[in-house]
């Protein structure tokens, strides 16, 4: 198996974002993907029939639908330089082929955008604005000290919360560490598209939560939400999101409407219509299109139909 490849760097791309590569006693356990949308199970299945592996039947997980791949990739990917285990404490790095492949590093863009993304229309002061945002979690326990991991359990407790908002946080030397300790793979994409796109001033990465696990890990969330409107253009017109996804018809839909109505003070007929335009497309996740997609993607799939496992898996209620 080559993983030099780009086929194979492509799904290294996947598994980093919304993969998995579970870890046994002495070896390499298997290789799974799991997501609520249909069709990005089914361009990960592509991914692993181009460097000719094989998936098993999809299957319900708590929050999304998840397939297995054969073993022998998951060893491939691991000795390619992507540890098994959780991604937030191996703190994997970016493929190195990425930064000498404009089209592998497109894909992999194209692909985080739409495994680890999300777009947002809004009205702030009668104007629209638009944001393009992405982020990734790491384990920073090990690099704090024990004040320091008291500090942030003693906040956890008082605001009754896991998971607590940075602004929450005052200690200068905790915020001082955590800042130096971002997720490898975000700093690298977010310095890579910097450096492809040189002539663009690009926003910095920055943490925004962090989370205290029932583990006793502690772990800190990553963003970048790009707001400027070239920059905006710029993500859409040379990279976009995985075609025929929802996020990727979401993303579409919000950024049509934003072209129509930026730059520009809103009359109360535009407010409304933006708004209605946000409401027909959400960002959770239909049982309607999980229920067609499954059926048009994994046609032989047959236990993937249950729509009363669907609405379970996407939170629905009885009443709903």
């Amino acid at each position: 198996m080559n993983i030099g490849s780009n086929d194979f760097v492509k799904l290294k791309s996947h598994v980093l974002n919304e993969g998995r590569i579970s870890v046994k006693k002495k070896s390499v356990g298997a290789l799974s993907y799991a997501n609520q949308d249909p069709v990005l199970l089914w361009h990960f299945a592509e991914a692993i029939r181009r460097v000719r592996g094989t998936i098993r039947e999809l299957a319900f997980q708590e929050h999304g639908l998840v397939t297995y791949a054969n073993p022998v990739l998951a060893r491939a990917l691991v000795f390619s330089g992507l540890p098994s285990g959780r991604k937030t404490r191996t703190n994997p790095p970016l493929d190195p082929h990425l930064r000498q492949n404009p089209e592998l590093f497109h894909y992999h863009i194209q692909a985080t955008l739409t495994e680890e993304g999300w777009p947002s229309l809004t009205i702030n002061h009668r104007r629209a604005y638009f944001t393009i945002a992405w982020g990734r979690s790491v384990d920073i326990m090990d690099q704090l000290s024990s004040k320091q991991v008291n500090s942030i359990i003693n906040i956890t407790e008082v605001l009754k919360k896991r998971k607590i908002a940075i602004g929450n946080i005052i200690d200068y030397d905790l915020l001082n560490n955590i800042n130096k300790n971002p997720p490898i793979s975000f700093n690298r994409e977010v310095l890579l598209l910097s450096s492809t796109h040189k002539a663009k001033d690009w926003p910095e990465g920055y943490p925004t939560k962090i989370h205290y696990s029932k583990e006793g890990r502690i772990t800190a969330f990553w963003e970048i939400h790009i707001t400027r409107p070239d920059l905006i253009d710029l993500i859409h017109d040379e990279y976009g999101m995985l075609p025929g996804t929802w996020k990727a018809r979401r993303f579409e839909n919000l950024y049509e409407a934003y072209k129509k109505f930026r730059g520009r003070k809103l009359t109360d007929e535009e407010i409304l219509e933006i708004r209605k335009i946000n409401e027909e497309n959400p960002p959770e996740i239909s049982v309607e299109w999980v229920s067609e997609k499954v059926r048009e993607l994994f046609p032989e799939h047959k236990r993937a139909r249950n729509l009363e496992k669907i609405r379970r898996m996407l939170g629905w209620k009885e009443n709903e």
